[in-house]
């Protein structure tokens, strides 16, 4: 079991990337866009469950946290969780019999890989604790801001455990409010490149969008979470590592994003603000 949830995690991070923009198409538009685009960070535990029920015949438990959802797994001797959003490189075991005063604790290996300004390696982690009394689990996602020069939080979820879906996806009218949560600021595929295990991402803030929306409002990010503006040489690189890691033309994935984002201008609710995308570098 253990062994093939390595496998499955080792395999999707980086053939089923994060892609805030699949399920625009698939609930607002013509259908899903191919596997290989990935999915939102649902979808993603979502394609973990799955792959882990077809070689190993064992379903998850999802549970959930607002929009994020996590696929875990418990037996007689502790949990383990698969989430490929937050980029962990092995699963995330927690024994109980390694808990200190009700709590497992777990620090755990993951993506991007980073460097220091002195070139020392800054790798991403997630954080977990599970506590035995009410069977909840945090998780903390950090990563190293090379303009801050020390580790952040990137993201941070809790899951408990009387927060579960019952079907994986859940139902269209259960999905399409969330695509258009005012937290879904932007639409963007970020990939793990299969052959450097460097991180790039394709992003088109959605804010302040009222006329056509158009190719130079897309912006990339690299490995260092640096923020490159098309027509850059920086963006031209980051945006042929995601089309190379996704299989697919460059303008095959701007097309892609461009077309998310008129689906979602077009179901938006009147009067949905939403916040502006930080240009920043990381």
């Amino acid at each position: 079991m253990r062994a093939v949830q390595r496998s499955v995690l080792a395999e999707l991070l980086t053939s089923y990337p994060y892609n805030s923009a699949s399920q625009l198409h698939e609930y607002f538009g013509d259908g899903p866009l191919p596997s290989s685009y990935g999915g939102s960070c649902a979808w993603q535990s979502f394609e973990a469950g799955r792959g882990v029920a077809e070689r190993a015949g064992v379903e998850a438990e999802y549970r959930i946290d607002g929009r994020h959802v996590a696929a875990v797994y418990r037996d007689a001797d502790g949990i383990t969780i698969l989430d490929p959003y937050l980029m962990h490189c092995l699963p995330l075991r927690l024994e109980r019999a390694d808990a200190v005063d009700g709590d497992v604790s777990l620090t755990a290996g993951a993506y991007p890989l980073r460097a220091r300004a002195d070139g020392s390696p800054a790798p991403s982690s997630v954080q977990v604790r599970w506590r035995l009394g009410d069977d909840s689990v945090r998780l903390n996602y950090l990563r190293f801001s090379p303009r801050r020069g020390h580790r952040v939080i990137s993201r941070s979820f809790l899951m408990r455990p009387d927060r579960l879906l019952t079907e994986a996806p859940p139902a269209a009218e259960r999905v399409r409010p969330q695509l258009l949560h005012p937290e879904q600021h932007s639409v963007s595929v970020r990939v793990l490149h299969p052959g450097t295990r460097r991180l790039a991402e394709l992003v088109l803030p959605l804010a302040g969008r009222r006329s056509r929306i158009g190719t130079r409002s897309l912006i990339s990010k690299d490995n260092q979470g640096a923020v490159a503006r098309q027509g850059s040489r920086e963006f031209d690189r980051d945006r042929e590592v995601v089309a190379d890691a996704v299989g697919v033309p460059v303008q095959d994935i701007e097309g892609a994003l461009l077309q998310a984002a008129e689906l979602h201008r077009a179901a938006a609710p009147a009067g949905l603000e939403l916040a502006g995308y930080s240009l920043e570098d990381e």
